[in-house]
């Protein structure tokens, strides 16, 4: 019988984080899921920490070319479940996603994420995904946590995430999903990595999403520049 849920998660030289990502999705209360890793241009040793996992529900999907939106879409391809949840290789989840997703993404939403928590200590960072999530929560921001969740047929019909995009890419699917009906901020939380933001700086990140922000509504989001951080 086919899962329900289908996890996806793109892999590119992620050794650091991986295991502990998919740890987390071991935990799961309701394990009525499946979870599709696809490495994308590795040259690290995520690779050969897969090989070392042995899960029956782990399927290890590979591409030559490092390409997150393309990655997605190919393990979306080759998904069993209705729902499709998209979670980074650096974003650790609680025990209880797969069944908040089965109790609450109810027919009227179309898209869902998470509340988020930094992997930090340090009390920048918790305020800055606090704002997060009371934007999220409200709907003022329709934003990704690291997680996001949708449904297979909708995910089809606008044909997945555009890989011309490096930056934004959720942003983006989150808007052609919403015409299939609300998005919506479960009750569970991604804790997520800060590294980004712990080398380019609070400043630099907020300024880099802001220009993204006016890419993504009034220009040509395939120019923003994106340097991997790992």
């Amino acid at each position: 019988m086919a899962p329900s849920v289908s996890i996806i998660i793109p892999a590119h030289n992620e050794e650091k984080y991986l295991s502990k990502t998919l740890h987390s999705i071991q935990q799961q209360t309701n394990k009525d899921y499946e979870v599709l890793v696809v490495v994308n241009g590795c040259t690290d040793t995520t690779e050969e920490i897969l090989k070392n996992i042995n899960d029956d529900a782990i399927r290890v999907l590979s591409l030559a070319k490092p390409n997150v939106s393309r990655a997605r879409n190919y393990g979306a391809g080759k998904a069993k479940g209705e729902i499709l949840v998209f979670v980074d290789a650096d974003t650790v989840v609680q025990p209880d996603l797969v069944e908040k997703i089965s109790t609450n993404f109810t027919t009227e939403y179309a898209i869902a994420s998470t509340k988020v928590m930094p992997d930090s200590e340090e009390v920048k960072y918790k305020l800055a995904m606090s704002f997060k999530n009371l934007y999220m929560a409200k709907g003022v921001y329709k934003g990704c946590s690291g997680v996001l969740i949708c449904r297979r047929d909708h995910f089809d019909q606008v044909a997945g995430y555009d890989p011309k995009i490096i930056a934004g890419e959720h942003r983006k699917l989150i808007s052609k999903l919403q015409t299939f009906g609300k998005y919506r901020c479960l009750d569970t939380t991604a804790t997520t990595s800060m590294r980004r933001f712990q080398q380019w700086g609070l400043s630099k990140s907020v300024l880099f999403w802001t220009k993204q922000w006016l890419w993504d509504n009034f220009g040509d989001p395939q120019k923003i520049k994106y340097d991997k951080i790992r």
